[in-house]
């Protein structure tokens, strides 16, 4: 999108620090994380033909003197101000929304600790103003799913430490011809017809509190992972049988669907495995050959799952972590990979215990927010 209504200087209204200089974890050689909010012009917002949710890049335009100054004050980005920097500015729209459904790097730009804000005005101050009513029980479910993606990648970047793929799959190994042997428009009327039958069985659609509609969904997914699991011998057979009854095509068209889908999973796995071989930090690399799992990815677990909770039994969220020493220490190896599961797993159960006894409000109310955003777009307005 061509930004040329955007002024980043006039229109952000915040820029602070996050990742590990905002955790209290970073080491020397840490990446320099920026992390802000604008209010974007109106003309841009409501245009037709351009639209704005967030600026990446290096340091704002117009904004490198003040924050590249605040930096060299900061006690550890000090140490840092040769390594890279990256940041991303959102557009206060979507930084609402995202903080209205619970998003954990949205919450933790709202509650950064105040001695790792590089930029803010009145306007930001007001938004910080109100950062408690922006938690909720949601916390559970956006804290524990990002803990869960960390402890998935752990688990993967294990198995590929410890048996790695030695080639490349092939199509033959599938039964697969050289070709494709499916239409595009085939493959789409099956997809289509997936995706309908997936609506159908949701619940977005019924009057339902947020909470429990989540709470539906979640067991509506374990239940199907359990059948899954145990009909996996015809599971496959099954699903092909009823997709190819509903739209008229020969059995084994679903069969060869099926069969390129597995291919196409099984090729972007090890495309995968290639770019993590190839593009780990050197140092990282060292520490996960040496205690078999990724230590930075166990850090990052401990960090959501412990301030997820903490959330839950104290209603406070503390970005600037107490427990920074600890964290390092997890990310220098002083768990073992069995360890760091097992209180992974004990950190999940208590939060979901804590979740229906939280101090915290089921959620926030989108009036409030709607209100909020109105009146930061008044006060932000240029003259």
């Amino acid at each position: 999108m061509s930004a040329a209504a955007l002024d980043l200087a006039r229109d952000t209204i915040f820029v602070g620090l996050s990742g590990s200089h905002a955790h209290g974890t970073a080491r020397s050689g840490s990446d320099v994380d920026l992390r802000g909010v604008c209010v974007a012009p109106l003309a841009l917002r409501l245009s037709l033909f351009e639209r704005f949710e967030q600026w990446e890049g290096g340091v704002p335009p117009g904004l490198e003197q003040e924050l590249v100054a605040r930096l060299a004050a900061h006690p550890s980005a000090a140490r840092n101000l040769g390594v890279r920097r990256e940041c991303v500015v959102y557009d206060i729209a979507k930084f609402l929304r995202l903080l209205a459904g619970a998003n954990p790097n949205a919450l933790e730009i709202l509650f950064t600790h105040p001695g790792d804000w590089l930029h803010e005005t009145p306007v930001w101050r007001r938004l910080h103003a109100e950062r408690q009513r922006f938690l909720t029980r949601e916390v559970q479910r956006t804290y524990l799913g990002y803990a869960l993606a960390q402890l998935r990648k752990i688990a993967t970047h294990r198995a590929w430490l410890l048996s790695p793929p030695s080639q490349a799959p092939t199509r033959k190994e599938l039964g697969l011809p050289d070709t494709p042997a499916l239409s595009r428009e085939e493959c789409q009327r099956v997809d289509a017809y997936l995706a309908e039958r997936a609506r159908n069985y949701g619940v977005s659609d019924l009057e339902l509190p947020p909470a429990a509609r989540a709470t539906i969904e979640e067991r509506i997914d374990r239940l199907v992972e359990d059948l899954a699991v145990a009909r996996r011998e015809t599971r496959d057979e099954t699903l092909a049988a009823t997709v190819a009854a509903a739209l008229g095509l020969p059995h084994g068209v679903i069969e060869i669907l099926l069969l390129e889908r597995k291919y196409e999973a099984r090729r972007r796995h090890y495309a995968s495995y290639l770019a993590w071989q190839t593009e780990r930090n050197p140092e990282r690399a060292a520490l996960e050959r040496a205690h078999g799992y990724d230590t930075k990815h166990g850090m990052h677990l401990m960090r959501l799952l412990r301030t997820g909770l903490e959330l839950l039994e104290t209603g406070e969220l503390h970005v600037r972590r107490p427990d920074a020493e600890e964290l390092r220490r997890v990310r220098a190896g002083a768990l073992s990979y069995e360890d760091l599961v097992a209180e992974a797993e004990a950190l999940a159960a208590r939060m979901q215990r804590r979740a229906s006894q939280s101090v915290l409000p089921e959620r926030v109310a989108p009036e409030f927010v709607d209100a909020l955003c109105l009146e930061l777009f008044e006060l932000h307005r240029p003259t």
